[in-house]
């Protein structure tokens, strides 16, 4: 065994990110591997501080705690709040309890310091080193979506593609309306002697709605002054995926040299990005604004479907951190 194996993981960690950044620029695995390095340095950092360095161990400590803090009381107070507003929905209720996790953590800690314990103490340092690498992973993958959120059409689009979103009745609810705005906005940019945008509209018909959602998305946009002619349906997907190749297939056969910008919620247009590259569909994604009460549980939400699309290189990497975590939990 190395004598600084959490040192000698983080180097390898770190190794893998760079290369899989150079290799596959795109991919989440990326943060995966670069927040391992972290976690992994952070571990050795911390157990070797504590004897040597016992002010700065403890202003480290207290600095990442009170980030575990905060985070956990905002994902719970955004999740009380959103549940209160909208209904005890799956995913708002996963956003109180992905907090009251992360206080968890916290309670565990201070158990810990009261009761003292060797086995005791290596639960704590494993369940500390997965709470920090989740945490490392869900600040850079809100990182990637606030700036990949902002993102700009191309100036020489034909085909604007609205994703469907959830209705309210038989009407776009406020998220859909949201995207048919930016849509809107788009082609309200366009230069007089341009020739206007085409848009196409993208959603089935939900289990628990009266209609598709393109047909909502339609008759929004007539009523926003937009002619029949320049509104293509597309009102059989029932995920993303088929929205982005469903979409393709209808501009494809429309416009030869079409260049398509979708427009989705700000939150989605990472893993829109992602799904489209999978899928071979060559398409520029941008975001339209969402409410900033509900930007964090949506957030959350995608992380979550980010880390399921990743599962196979995020749960083997992550057996990795197990190596360093064992070895910090037996030392301290």
């Amino acid at each position: 065994m190395p004598e600084y194996p959490e040192y000698l993981a983080a180097v390898v960690f770190a190794a893998g990110g760079v290369v899989n950044a150079l290799l596959a620029p795109h991919r989440f695995s990326t943060a995966v591997l670069l927040c391992l390095a972290v976690t992994s340095a952070g571990l050795g950092v911390a157990g070797r501080s504590a004897a040597a360095h016992p002010t700065i161990a403890t202003v480290l400590a207290v600095a990442a705690l009170l980030l575990v803090l905060a985070l956990g009381l905002l994902l719970l107070a955004d999740g009380v709040l959103l549940v209160r507003r909208y209904g005890p929905q799956a995913a708002l209720l996963a956003t109180g309890a992905a907090g009251c996790a992360l206080l968890a953590v916290l309670g565990l800690n201070a158990v810990f310091h009261a009761v003292g314990g060797e086995a005791f103490g290596a639960l704590v340092v494993a369940v500390n080193a997965a709470a920090g690498h989740l945490t490392l992973l869900f600040l850079a993958f809100a990182s990637y979506v606030f700036v990949q959120g902002r993102s700009t059409p191309l100036p020489e689009t034909t085909h604007v593609v609205v994703l469907g979103a959830g209705l309210n009745g038989d009407r776009p609810g406020p998220l859909l309306t949201r995207r048919l705005e930016r849509a809107l906005a788009i082609d309200a940019v366009r230069a007089p002697d341009t020739p206007r945008v085409v848009f196409v509209v993208s959603g089935g018909q939900g289990d628990d709605e009266v209609r598709s959602e393109a047909d909502a998305m339609a008759d929004y946009l007539r009523g926003r002054g937009v002619p029949a002619d320049r509104i293509v349906r597309e009102d059989r997907s029932v995920n993303t995926g088929q929205n982005l190749r469903f979409s393709a297939a209808l501009v494809d056969g429309t416009t030869a040299g079409h260049r398509a910008t979708v427009v989705t919620s700000g939150f989605h247009v990472y893993r829109t990005t992602l799904l489209a590259r999978r899928a071979g569909v060559s398409v520029h994604v941008v975001g339209a604004p969402t409410s900033p009460a509900y930007w964090l549980a949506a957030t959350l939400r995608e992380f979550a479907a980010i880390l399921w699309l990743d599962r196979l290189s995020l749960i083997g990497l992550s057996l990795l951190l197990a190596v360093p975590v064992a070895t910090a939990a037996f030392e301290h």
